[in-house]
């Protein structure tokens, strides 16, 4: 079984962000899960997996390639491998999203 609150596992840091994996790739195969704090925009692509993003809390402007949208708690943002990607947090607080990563099919 792997059942756990994110608020036990020990925070870690990509790029200066601290995320704390739910689910690592070698539990969920080909789905890994985290919880991501975005304090600023990191423009950047994942070649090899798509990802799925759930907000939890704060605001913020999604850019998918070309594409902008503001979003906020409960928004699902689908980015597909290979797009370059990044959430830009609005009114000085962090963006909080669970983020899916998984290898499409």
């Amino acid at each position: 079984m792997h059942a756990l609150h994110p608020d036990d596992v020990p925070p870690s840091l990509w790029e200066g962000f601290p995320y704390r994996t739910l689910l690592p790739p070698e539990v969920g195969g080909s789905l890994g899960i985290y919880l991501l704090t975005i304090t600023r925009a990191n423009p950047h692509v994942h070649e090899a997996e798509d990802q799925v993003y759930i907000v939890q809390s704060g605001r913020g402007i999604v850019e998918i390639d070309d594409e902008r949208q503001e979003v906020g708690p409960g928004f699902l943002i689908h980015i597909p491998k290979g797009r370059r990607h990044a959430l830009t947090p609005l009114g000085g607080e962090p963006v909080v999203v669970y983020s899916m990563e998984y290898r499409a099919g």
